[in-house]
């Protein structure tokens, strides 16, 4: 009687077997960071706007020009003659996106540009144990200028 229920262990167990091909998507992060770079644009402007628990001069909208993938002005001002400031490319908005996507934050809002693929919103809150520890950024108003 074992005989009988041999093949058709064998049979079950060769179709438990079989190939998984299913597609798991990217991250949505990683295919704008893609179309991003597929642009090959390294000249653009930008508007950009912090919103935290900062002073309001820091939370105004600065108006962003890189050159070369690198931070030329903020505001009409040499970006090298700025003390205290901190701005970003878009090649490092999606490294921070990526930093602060691997402290599994506890709220993670992030738009992209449909056409570029550039990060447009970037919201998070890392941990609700921390109060003030929020941070957003809105860009607007690109242009590539090559």
């Amino acid at each position: 009687m074992k005989l009988y229920f041999a093949p058709l262990f064998l049979l079950l167990l060769i179709l438990n077997c079989t190939k998984n091909t299913e597609v798991i998507p990217e991250d949505e992060a990683q295919l704008n960071k893609q179309k991003w770079k597929k642009q090959g644009i390294t000249d653009y402007e930008f508007t950009s706007q912090i919103s935290c628990f900062c002073q309001t001069d820091y939370t105004l909208p600065k108006a962003i020009v890189v050159k070369n993938n690198q931070i030329q002005s903020v505001n009409g001002i040499a970006y090298a003659d700025l003390e205290y400031e901190i701005h970003m490319t878009f090649d490092e908005f999606f490294d921070y996106i990526e930093d602060r996507q691997n402290q599994n934050p506890i709220i993670e809002n992030l738009e992209f540009d449909s056409i570029y693929g550039f990060p447009s919103y970037i919201y998070f809150d890392i941990s609700e144990m921390i109060s003030d520890d929020e941070i957003g950024y809105s860009i607007t108003n690109f242009i590539p200028t090559k």
